[in-house]
């Protein structure tokens, strides 16, 4: 007997009423981590907006707009990748409790400064480089750590899916509040909102429980020098992952500092405010959400990687319409299909790369370099691209980003064949499938 469509959706309509947490997030020691991190990352990226902001506001060019957000993260590229061979060594809850608390430091000079009206652009260069230099020690600790926190390793893409929603979602209001805020309050109630975001991240580490991780003794015995080239041969012999990587660097270096650019077009081509600016950040944020609520929503890891060409090439095109607009409206729409699929891509990408990372001991290595290619990359797009719209215009430069992300979409789609049948045998070794699929 054949159902009908009533009995259809009354089975739909049960589905969606039993809906259940993803497995992750039923321990109380992974939400508790997760939802103190999100919090600092809140704050992190209120302050990075709220820089942005008053830097064009002291010194109205997009030159020193792009340096400032260079040097906020150029130390990513120097020593992040030495990073990793650190963290594979070193006990990650003093590390992270160690870049929390230099933190609260930083963001609470941040707001002094701006509050007494000491701040300029020397301040603002000095500062983003000493908590450029704490990212590179704590974003590779907080992808690193979130394996050691579960207890069933089958739940390991359900909390990297899981730790990405969160994560992404925080990144993406973070600066749709910061641009009401500044229009309302100033730059220096971000900075404060910062320094006390990191007290929740501050007990979380010190009260969840971290699975220790049988290390390879060799490792720190040889020398720190042998232990990173290994971490970069592995890197690139193991296809997937080096492909993924790639295509990272092109997607930070293209397209990510659009973030960086919305400040300069909210007020040059829409003639608008920093309220416009938090819109158009709102928009973004929205469709951030929406694709993290679908990563969280799927069952497993199969498909991925035809998504992530995908959403790269959409962002690419959402780039390129979204610099050709002049109209708020329009703006709007496209800066959600930006927001939706830059998440997509680069939270993708990570679940990916850390999903079928198998060996534990070089985690920290691995996850470090591809840090690195956010930490390392973006800031010298920030600086590119600064200077690009500096001379050719901010539409011009959203434009070409757009372009280029589209081409390592294409490079990437044409390499996905090699990559399934890499990844076919892994996905079954972990018990991610039920049974061996093209990734």
């Amino acid at each position: 007997m054949i159902p009908s469509n009533r009995e259809n959706f009354q089975k739909e309509k049960l589905k969606f009423v039993s809906f259940e947490l993803p497995p992750a997030l039923k321990s109380v020691n992974f939400s508790c981590f997760v939802i103190g991190e999100s919090l600092s990352f809140f704050g992190s990226w209120m302050t990075q907006i709220a820089l942005v902001w008053l830097v064009y506001q002291l010194t109205n060019s997009a030159v020193l707009v792009g340096v400032a957000g260079f040097t906020n993260q150029a130390m990513g590229l120097v020593i992040t990748p030495l990073v990793g061979v650190l963290l594979d060594r070193w006990n990650l809850r003093y590390v992270l409790l160690t870049t929390q608390l230099v933190s609260i430091l930083l963001s609470s000079t941040l707001t002094f400064l701006t509050l007494s009206g000491n701040i300029n652009v020397v301040w603002i260069i000095l500062i983003g480089t000493l908590q450029g230099t704490v990212k590179a020690f704590d974003l590779p600790a907080r992808q690193v750590i979130i394996p050691r926190l579960l207890d069933k390793k089958s739940d390991t893409y359900s909390a990297l899916a899981s730790h990405s929603f969160l994560i992404n979602t925080a990144k993406f209001v973070s600066p749709m509040i910061g641009g009401l805020v500044i229009a309302r309050s100033g730059a220096a109630s971000c900075f404060l909102v910062d320094s006390i975001s990191y007290l929740p991240f501050v007990s979380a580490i010190l009260t969840v429980k971290v699975n220790p991780v049988i290390h390879n003794a060799s490792n720190h015995k040889s020398q720190i020098w042998n232990n990173l080239k290994e971490g970069f041969v592995y890197a690139y012999k193991f296809l997937p992952i080096k492909y993924l990587l790639i295509l990272q660097i092109i997607v930070c270096f293209m397209g990510m500092t659009y973030v960086n650019l919305v400040p300069i077009f909210a007020q040059e081509v829409l003639k608008g405010n920093a309220e416009t600016m938090g819109y158009l950040m709102t928009a973004s944020a929205l469709g951030s959400i929406i694709s993290g609520v679908y990563l969280i929503s799927r069952k497993n890891i199969m498909g991925l990687g035809t998504i992530i060409a995908s959403s790269t090439a959409i962002l690419g095109l959402g780039l390129i319409i979204f610099s050709r607009s002049t109209n708020l409206n329009t703006c709007l729409i496209f800066m959600f299909i930006i927001g939706m699929n830059n998440s997509l891509t680069l939270a993708s990408i990570s679940n990916f790369m850390q999903s079928i990372l198998l060996e534990e001991d070089k985690r920290g290595r691995v996850t470090s370099i591809f840090t690195t290619g956010f930490l390392g990359i973006l800031p010298f797009g920030n600086l590119f691209f600064g200077a690009l719209a500096g001379y050719f215009g901010v539409s011009n430069a959203l434009m070409f980003g757009g372009i280029c992300c589209i081409l390592g979409a294409y490079f990437f789609s044409r390499q996905l064949p090699k990559i399934g049948k890499i990844v076919d045998p892994i996905y079954a070794q972990l018990g991610l499938l039920p049974q061996s699929n093209k990734g």
